[in-house]
């Protein structure tokens, strides 16, 4: 690794212009290679990039390698709970860390809880050194002005607000980590209005405990105060470490997307904000498949609201604003880094029309053996692929088919103890509807189910007084629960979690009500289109998926 300063380096946009132009033009330099500790990598570099677009070799037995701040280095090891005679490093954050360190736009599907927490660590080390860079050259420019240093020069150091970083997380137990991890960063610093932030942020008495009997991503998950409704700054300065700083004098922005949603905003909202946000220039989604399940629009519109010019001054000097951020490019310069447990379509959009970094960008994600290898009862899965010609063509195309074919035929065969999964509420909704015009006995657990409906539902169907159930992906993720009675599923779509696919297939083994005959027969079907490959290649395994995809026959019988 070479000893330039990235940080100087990316910030001193040699030829912006012929760039930015590229990456207007969609023109990107593609290599693929496989990386043994991160997986698949796929890095895009712009067309006739100086950078190089061979995999690199990594150095990670020394922070030293980086142009890490001193205070940094000097706390990292301890921060990152490493031994004096261990490597700065582990394998995967010297990978990760090295691109951070790039300024490279990062979609990183290989999060697990077992590495979130070393991946934590390195982005906020990355970010908090960042800042300090950040606010040094201004300190330096600041004292060259006042000793008139320089009078003719333009000091373009500094952006139209302050904050320079935003990080998006699911809940507030995550929020309350990322805090623990700064502060550790930064040891020597006094923390301002820590009491009101640990009282706010951590765990209350009167709150349930999780079963033990739980699955261990539930418990990673929903451990600690899990609201979903926050948003508050941090001010560095030379010895103080600020929590609950406004947005404009504040260097991180820390928020829920519906906490930064409610500040932003809709057109017709006449008190909104989002100025705050027009000069970050790293952003970090962190369990971004957690906002999946809470509500993606809120990602798409904090997107379309990033890097814009103010509409107000905010006390701005506009003499030292840099000119990128005048010409209102500074996205092309922004790095986002996306921390995902697996890949989706609304990620990979995002990675195709957000993700703009002239420094160039990486989509890191993984082959996969199949969630169907943790199938424990002995059950044919039935694999029904539905023929569409588009994407938007799909939704209604499947409904079509099941209304029409699956279910008319399903139904003549199993009469009772019948699960549908519906990965989304929108088509629950259709579902539900069209169960209610033909008076289908059914119950459902879906998104907005109250205890007492959850309890009632299940009741109802264990005991096979209602013969259908509807469960939605979403319910499944907050609450899951072992649901007890069912002797046949149907996929209407695969859920995104793939373990989910494994953990409600494994419920075919429990017995249903009273009286059921233990050798009842047991069924699974699974409908799926050619543009759910992300999900099925989880479900199926990497090395399967395509020929179910591609080949002629569109149904596919595994065991």
């Amino acid at each position: 690794m070479n000893g330039r300063d990235n940080y100087e380096h990316h910030f001193g946009v040699y030829a912006f212009d012929q760039k930015v132009s590229l990456v207007d033009q969609n023109k990107w330099d593609p290599v693929k290679f496989k990386d043994n500790c991160l997986g698949l990598v796929s890095k895009f570099n712009v067309s006739n990039s100086d950078e190089g677009i061979k995999p690199p070799e990594f150095d990670y037995e020394s922070i030293d390698t980086y142009k890490i701040k001193k205070k940094l280095r000097e706390s990292w090891s301890e921060c990152n709970q490493r031994r004096l005679d261990e490597k700065a490093f582990s394998e995967l954050q010297g990978r990760f860390f090295y691109y951070l360190n790039e300024y490279q736009d990062i979609l990183f599907t290989n999060r697990t809880i077992h590495n979130s927490l070393e991946l934590r660590r390195a982005y906020l080390l990355h970010i908090v050194n960042h800042i300090l860079k950040t606010r040094n050259v201004v300190l330096k420019n600041n004292e060259k002005i006042a000793k008139n240093v320089g009078k003719d020069v333009e000091y373009r150091d500094q952006g139209f607000t302050r904050p320079k970083a935003l990080i998006l997380l699911p809940f507030r137990n995550s929020a309350l980590d990322i805090v623990e991890i700064l502060t550790s960063l930064l040891k020597d610093q006094q923390q301002e209005n820590r009491k009101r932030f640990s009282k706010e942020f951590g765990t209350n008495f009167d709150e349930e405990e999780i079963e033990s009997t739980k699955p261990a991503d539930y418990v990673a998950t929903f451990k600690g105060n899990i609201d979903d409704m926050f948003r508050f700054g941090i001010k560095f300065t030379r010895k103080t470490v600020k929590l609950y700083t406004k947005f404009y004098s504040s260097d991180i922005i820390i928020a829920s997307p519906l906490g930064l949603r409610t500040i932003i905003g809709g057109e017709e909202d006449r008190k909104r904000d989002f100025d705050f946000l027009s000069s970050i220039e790293i952003v970090v989604l962190d369990q971004c498949n957690a906002f999946l399940m809470q509500n993606w629009d809120h990602i798409e519109h904090i997107f379309e609201h990033l890097n814009l010019i103010p509409k107000e001054a905010h006390d701005c000097d506009f003499s030292r604003v840099k000119n990128w951020y005048l010409d209102g490019r500074s996205k092309y310069l922004r790095q986002t880094i996306i921390l995902s447990d697996f890949l989706t379509p609304e990620m990979n959009s995002l990675f195709n029309k957000r993700m703009l970094n002239i420094a160039g960008k990486l989509k890191i994600r993984q082959t996969y053996e199949g969630a169907i290898l943790d199938v424990i009862p002995n059950v044919n899965q039935i694999f029904i692929r539905v023929d569409c010609s588009s994407m938007q063509e799909a939704d209604d195309a499947r409904f079509k088919y099941f209304i029409e074919k699956t279910f008319p035929t399903l139904r003549q065969m199993y009469k009772a103890h019948f699960a549908i999964f519906i990965p989304s509420y929108f088509d629950y909704v259709r579902i539900r509807n069209y169960f209610q015009d033909n008076e289908y006995s059914f119950t459902s657990l879906q998104d907005y189910s109250s205890g007492s409906d959850i309890a009632r539902a299940r009741g109802h169907f264990f005991n096979g007084h209602r013969s259908y159930l509807l469960l939605t992906e979403r319910f499944h993720y907050f609450r899951r629960y072992v649901i007890r009675g069912i002797r046949h599923i149907l996929f209407y779509a695969l859920p995104d979690h793939s373990h989910f696919y494994s953990e409600l297939v494994n419920m075919l083994s429990l017995k249903a009500g009273s009286e059921e005959k233990e050798d009842e027969a047991i069924s699974c079907h699974i409908l799926f289109t050619k543009y759910d490959q992300l999900r099925m290649e989880r479900v199926v395994g990497t090395n399967r998926v395509q020929r179910m995809i591609q080949n002629e026959k569109n149904v596919f019988l595994l065991s």
